[in-house]
């Protein structure tokens, strides 16, 4: 059979030190209720600090930060709000105000907040993907494709996940041919990402370049060795989407067969348990 292509998800980016506000985040999602105390512990402090600083910008920020994290839209608004015009960090405070507000479903609400933004001056490569977000959102096919790429051209680090993103809107915009660029620039940065191959073979599939497909997933296999079942899955699950169920059945078997390869206390870790019983319900069908 043909070659193929893949990535290792352990070779992505250089791992940066988490900010306050992600480590928050993550800890609402894994943990919500200890989460929630360690936040509401969080805001109280900022907040007793705010009475000796009335107006602090960095405090008034910090806490709308965490008023996000702890869901208290209008709280977090309210302190964006606050920070005054003449602050240096005015501009920051709109954007994450535009984020706030399109979170919450407010598209009109962060179009005006965004539109003040660049009207503003501002030109941080943030305000660009979310405006891409935005207009997205408003099936503004064109602008968003547009807002894409411009961020991509500003970011010094866009992730693998931002180029997959901007690659399915610059392609539902109607530009195929740009779309697998940018999934290509992606790949140049993290040519061991799964999910940038195998949105790369998406588009390899819907210009019927089978051959093309097989290559690259043959290549990954052989590149990530230790990835074997996991990539057979990912490329009979794209042969399945792309309506070739019998491809799709030889790779779930052959997903199968790598899976009973592994010794047996690799086969006994969650992850490859989970994976034989996806393996097992598509075979079934």
């Amino acid at each position: 059979m043909p070659g193929h292509h893949c990535p290792n998800p352990e070779q992505q980016m250089p791992i940066k030190k988490p900010s306050q506000a992600i480590l928050l985040l993550l800890l609402v999602t894994t943990a919500p209720l200890v989460a929630h105390g360690f936040v509401d512990q969080e805001i109280a402090d900022v907040t007793r600090r705010l009475e000796t600083k009335p107006g602090d910008v960095d405090l008034l920020m910090r806490r709308a930060t965490l008023h996000r994290a702890h869901e208290d839209y209008s709280a977090a608004k309210a302190d964006l709000l606050a920070v005054k015009k003449n602050s240096p960090r005015h501009a920051e405070a709109l954007l994450r105000l535009a984020s706030l507000e399109r979170g919450q479903g407010k598209l009109a609400a962060a179009d005006s907040v965004l539109a003040r933004y660049f009207t503003m001056g501002g030109e941080a490569p943030e305000a660009y993907r979310e405006k891409a977000r935005l207009d997205a959102d408003q099936k503004r096919g064109k602008a968003a494709a547009g807002a894409w790429l411009k961020y991509l051209s500003l970011a010094q680090h866009p992730t693998a996940d931002e180029f997959i993103e901007a690659a399915k809107t610059i392609n539902a915009s109607g530009d195929p041919s740009a779309a697998q660029l940018t999934v290509q620039h992606g790949l140049k940065r993290y040519p061991a990402s799964i999910p940038l191959h195998r949105e790369a073979a998406l588009h390899q599939l819907r210009l019927g370049r089978k051959a093309a497909v097989e290559e690259r997933f043959a290549e990954l296999r052989k590149r990530y060795p230790t990835l074997r079942p996991r990539l057979f899955h990912e490329e009979g699950m794209l042969w399945s989407a792309g309506g070739h169920p019998e491809n799709a059945h030889r790779c779930f078997e052959r997903a199968l067969a790598s899976l009973n390869q592994l010794p047996a206390t690799k086969q006994s870790q969650p992850g490859f348990r989970s994976l034989r019983a996806k393996i097992l319900k598509l075979l079934k069908q």
